[in-house]
């Protein structure tokens, strides 16, 4: 199928005591119900809903004539987020951003279900049954590579997602 999800990830482990390699893949197949959404998101300090209600799938109608757009209760199967290293697409940041599953709480920089996602990064993952509403995201002071402290500023992410219309 053409819409599948695709993603192919590999690790080096540079220890002096165990040096190799990993390498896979997070693949989703779209089932029946399941729509793509692609957006730019600027991320701030006061966190809040990744992706909100109302975001248009791609080429999804209603018989109506109408587009399909997210809800909150919509389940998200799989998805990628980029951190663009810029606030707004030109102007570079050193900042990251914390994605919870668990509904991020304002200024939530050590997070227990975090993902961080550092500047340039990219993070993908299959999901079994979050809904939009329950993913979070904030800003995050990073110093030596870990987050420290709420962040300050903006984020400029892309997110790619397949979600499950649970209209």
């Amino acid at each position: 199928m053409a819409d599948k999800a695709t993603a192919n990830i590999s690790a080096s482990i540079l220890s002096d005591l165990n040096k190799g390699s990993m390498s896979g893949n997070i693949n989703y197949e779209p089932n029946s119900g399941d729509y793509w959404i692609y957006k730019e998101i600027i991320i701030d300090a006061s966190s809040g809903a990744l992706l909100q209600a109302g975001i248009e799938y791609q080429g999804a109608i209603r018989a109506d004539g109408t587009e399909l757009t997210t809800a909150t209760g919509d389940f998200v199967k799989w998805i990628a987020i980029k951190h663009t290293g810029t606030t707004n697409g030109t102007t570079s940041t050193l900042e990251g951003v914390v994605v919870s599953l668990a509904a991020l709480a304002d200024g939530d920089y050590n997070e227990v279900e975090g993902i961080f996602i550092d500047s340039g990064d990219i993070w993908v993952g299959k999901l079994p049954a979050t809904t939009l509403n329950t993913i979070g995201a904030g800003t995050v002071t990073v110093t030596n590579g870990t987050p420290t402290a709420v962040g300050t500023g903006d984020v400029l992410v892309q997110v790619a997602a397949i979600i499950t219309d649970a209209g």
